[in-house]
């Protein structure tokens, strides 16, 4: 990871109103890969003329207008689940452990040694998990890793059925209400599984082959995003795959043509469909095919998206905006000093 790359949005939050002045902003407000590529870096894959596909919704000049994030005022969300050695693991995964080493009391500090998988919590996939040669996950730029979210809802569907996969339809469904999806965009697919979290046996949802059942992303609908130039695909599961998958076709599909992924998501649920803008910080592990991640998402003070080409977007479903000083949980409210930041279009 490059110095220049991994501080620069470190050094926008600090400075506030300076970094206002010093960085041209884009439509993700944070996402600055949106406007120009750091030197030295691969340019994002751009969408093909198939991007316009019969049933996609078009960009407009509604959508590239400038918006307001206040960052001073934005809730941050946490959508990381705490690691422990109780919580739910793909089989055959060890639990995470944790070993002292010192203790304030007896070394004036204390220090612990951890051990557990790559894929294990909130974690990301890189593309080398499932491509020979491919990045591994320090090698993910980190202008990728800041980016608009697009948050599809697919909670009734797999409440009818915990094995739906997500759609081009359903991708289309939001498309029409916020715009075209694109290389600006993390696409995080809302489920609701994550409220079983806190029940390994309800989250993995085995039956009594030991077949797992949850909901993932079709494959079609991987290349659809990937067309896009969209970088990365999170959910609130175990897997980006469906639960009965055996060979990973999702994984190799998105995986294999550069994105990457982000698995085990958690409050989903607080976030609006369109308007947040998505930090993901995976461990830089050298060579790793993954690494668990720390991800947040910066939200409107409103709790709900700008007006889009075709409207106000909805809030999260059964949500409600934090009344004055009232904070949700698992958000934060954002502690650095700043004004108003203006949202450009892309470049």
């Amino acid at each position: 990871m490059q110095k220049a790359h991994g501080t620069g949005v470190v050094s926008f939050l600090q400075a506030g109103a300076r970094g206002a002045a010093a960085y041209a902003l884009c439509p993700a407000a944070l996402a600055l890969s949106a406007c120009a590529p750091a030197a030295g870096s691969p340019p994002a894959a751009a969408p093909p003329s198939s991007a316009q596909a019969e049933g996609a919704a078009p960009p407009s000049a509604a959508q590239a207008a400038p918006a307001l994030l206040d960052i001073a005022t934005a809730r941050v969300v946490d959508l990381t689940h705490p690691i422990t050695p109780e919580m739910p693991l793909y089989p055959g995964n060890k639990p995470y452990a944790s070993e002292t080493l010192s203790t304030v009391e007896k070394d004036a500090y204390y220090s612990s040694r951890f051990s557990m998988d790559e894929h294990a919590g909130t974690h990301v996939d890189a593309s080398a998990h499932f491509k020979a040669g491919a990045p591994t996950v320090e090698q993910i730029a980190p202008e990728q890793l800041v980016g608009s979210a697009a948050v599809v809802d697919v909670t009734a569907k797999v409440a009818a059925s915990p094995d739906h996969q997500v759609t081009v339809d359903d991708l289309r469904g939001w498309e029409a209400r916020h715009g075209a999806l694109g290389a600006r965009h993390i696409v995080l697919i809302r489920t609701g599984w994550g409220a079983r979290w806190s029940d390994p046996a309800k989250y993995l949802n085995q039956d009594a082959q030991g077949v797992m059942h949850f909901p993932g992303v079709s494959v079609e609908a991987s290349r659809y995003l990937r067309e896009r130039g969209v970088r990365c695909v999170g959910i609130d599961t175990l897997s980006t795959d469906p639960g009965p998958s055996q060979s990973f076709d999702q994984h190799k599909a998105f995986l294999g043509a550069g994105g990457y992924h982000i698995e085990n998501l958690a409050n989903l649920e607080q976030l609006p469909e369109a308007g947040a803008v998505v930090v993901v910080a995976p461990l830089p592990l050298t060579r790793g095919s993954g690494a668990p991640a720390r991800v947040l998402a910066l939200v409107p003070a409103s709790g709900v998206a700008g007006k889009s080409a075709r409207g106000r977007a909805p809030a999260a479903p059964g949500a409600r905006a934090p009344a004055g000083g009232e904070r949700a949980h698992g958000t934060r409210p954002l502690a650095t000093r700043g004004s108003r930041v203006a949202r450009g279009g892309r470049r």
